[in-house]
């Protein structure tokens, strides 16, 4: 299983995260490689808060279509709507943001998947293993966005 909780698949995507540049151009959708880092430190950051809103209630919420969404299906590289509080952060100074997010990688990857995790806004409830993929599987969703 592909997840922030694998040292070795964590230190993969620390790499790829090494590579990118703020210049970096997407190769689709509407966002500058600083608002992708600052929209991952919010998400990242959300699996270790209490959520802000409801558990989410759509489609995303049901099994099997979580189980394949988290674990199994790529993500469509079309203009989809990040929930509100997944884009917070502004962007500052780049080095500075991505180490904020390296530093939100470690620490929720430091957490217990069988510790109690936070409900997701988008997922509803999540359970530490899969809130260990959904971050994976989202930093890799944008990593590739952006060619890295």
């Amino acid at each position: 299983m592909r997840s922030i909780f694998d040292s070795d698949e964590r230190a993969r995507i620390l790499r790829r995260l090494q590579t990118l540049r703020p210049n970096t151009r997407a190769r689709w959708g509407r966002m500058t490689a600083s608002q992708m880092v600052c929209h991952l430190i919010d998400a990242v950051e959300s699996s270790a808060h209490p959520p802000t809103g409801p558990a989410g209630t759509g489609v995303l919420t049901h099994f099997p279509i979580k189980q394949l969404v988290i674990y199994w299906l790529p993500w469509p590289k079309a203009r989809l709507q990040s929930p509100p509080e997944l884009l917070v952060t502004t962007p500052t100074a780049w080095d500075a943001d991505l180490a904020r997010l390296t530093d939100a990688i470690a620490r929720a990857a430091a957490r217990s998947p069988h510790a109690p995790w936070p409900h997701s806004d988008v997922f509803g409830p999540l359970s530490g293993r899969q809130w260990g993929a959904l971050l994976r599987t989202h930093i890799d969703h944008h990593l590739r966005q952006f060619g890295v």
